[in-house]
């Protein structure tokens, strides 16, 4: 009888021993040490409209002077004339003369589009950003702080700077940070505002206006426009200036824009003291306000 022969012992492979992954430690990053050191460059405006913007701000400047300063930039002159030629300035017949356009367009005017054109160029490709919808929003903001301002004893151009810097600092953040800002924005919905600091507060280690208020002091525009964006996701304070009360007027303007919400529930949302200058006896928003939202809401990215 034939036995089958077993081994005192088997053999068996080695096991190892499995391990969780260890959790990947991410640096918060300290952002006003990365600038310090060079790590992190703060976006810069281009020189010619540095020269212009300061070209528009000399009271002796005139129309000559400032297309000669235009004219260095053939894509930004291309832009003057093409706002110059719009229905907007009741153009009857097309202008191809730079400084006829800085005429017809103001000094005013031209300062707003060239400072749009300015900041919106110092931006390329961000990431988790679609750049459309913040300069959207931005413009939204500007036109709202610009309109507003008179009404509320604010300089107008001031607001107009802030409502369109106000989040500059989330695209310097997103810029410089592009791996944190993929993870935590890309394929979510936009979030603006006080939702938008704390979410970047935990990625970043700093906020949108907190940044956006340093950015600005190196471009060299009036202090109170840095003070107002740093302070713009901060509740309503007695202190508070009237470019304070503007900017956040204008911020909630634009959200209700992005939701597309009606006049009268857009009038609902804005600080007590604003709403109350903004409403008819009936408590229906005044004619003046459903025209400005009309106009907000109208509002197109920059080309």
């Amino acid at each position: 009888m034939n036995h089958a022969y077993i081994p005192a012992f088997t053999l068996e492979p080695l096991k190892r021993e499995v391990r969780p992954n260890e959790p990947v430690a991410v640096r918060t990053p300290r952002f006003i040490d990365d600038v310090a050191a060079g790590r992190v460059e703060l976006p810069t405006i281009p020189r010619v409209v540095q020269q212009v913007i300061a070209a528009l701000r000399d009271p002796d400047a005139d129309s000559r002077r400032i297309a000669g300063a235009l004219s260095q930039d053939p894509i930004l002159s291309a832009k003057v004339l093409r706002v110059a030629n719009s229905a907007h300035y009741g153009s009857q017949r097309s202008m191809t003369s730079i400084e006829a356009a800085v005429a017809r367009i103001g000094t005013q005017g031209l300062s707003r589009l060239i400072v749009a054109c300015g900041v919106s160029g110092s931006f390329k490709q961000i990431a988790a950003i679609d750049l459309r919808i913040f300069w959207r929003d931005a413009l939204v903001a500007a036109t709202a702080a610009n309109k507003l301002a008179p009404h509320l004893s604010a300089d107008p151009e001031e607001a107009y700077l802030c409502g369109l810097l106000h989040a500059a600092g989330h695209l310097i953040l997103c810029q410089s940070y592009p791996d944190i800002a993929n993870a935590m924005f890309a394929g979510f919905e936009v979030v603006r505002g006080p939702e938008l600091a704390a979410i970047e507060l935990e990625a970043f280690g700093i906020d949108h206006p907190q940044v956006g208020a340093l950015w600005v002091q190196t471009l060299g525009f009036a202090p109170a426009v840095g003070v107002t964006i740093g302070k713009s996701i901060q509740p309503p304070a007695d202190s508070d200036s009237p470019l304070d009360l503007v900017l956040r007027s204008a911020c909630v303007l634009a959200a209700a824009v992005a939701r597309k919400s009606a006049a009268d529930a857009a009038l609902t949302v804005l600080p007590t003291s604003v709403r109350s200058r903004c409403t008819a006896p009936g408590g229906e928003p005044t004619a003046e306000f459903g025209k400005l939202y009309d106009t907000l809401l109208q509002t197109k990215p920059m080309a």
